[in-house]
């Protein structure tokens, strides 16, 4: 499953074509999955969650470990003073 979000930030926190990636962050090591963030043009940011749907734990919700991934103090202070434009999920193909 693949939530993600598009967010347009200051000026002072945008810089066009860095990349971040998770792996891993923000679940246990018994789930699949991670968070990524994109910084695009027109001081936009695009971030999201992929988890794998076949997770153990049963009280695991994708929304609110995007919601925790969104916490960490790199992402916060990234959003902090900003505004999601877009929002959405869907599910995703994993294999080869």
């Amino acid at each position: 499953l693949g939530i993600k979000e598009v967010w347009q930030v200051s000026d002072e926190k945008h810089n066009p074509g860095e990349v971040w990636h998770t792996a891993g962050h923000p679940f246990d090591s018994e789930t699949y999955g991670g968070g990524f963030l994109y910084h695009m043009e027109d001081n936009m940011v695009a971030l999201g969650l992929v988890v794998g749907l076949d997770y153990k734990n049963p009280y695991l919700t994708p929304f609110k470990e995007f919601q925790r991934f969104k916490l960490h103090p790199k992402v916060r202070s990234l959003l902090e003073g900003g505004q999601c434009l877009q929002y959405g999920a869907r599910a995703l193909v994993e294999g080869g």
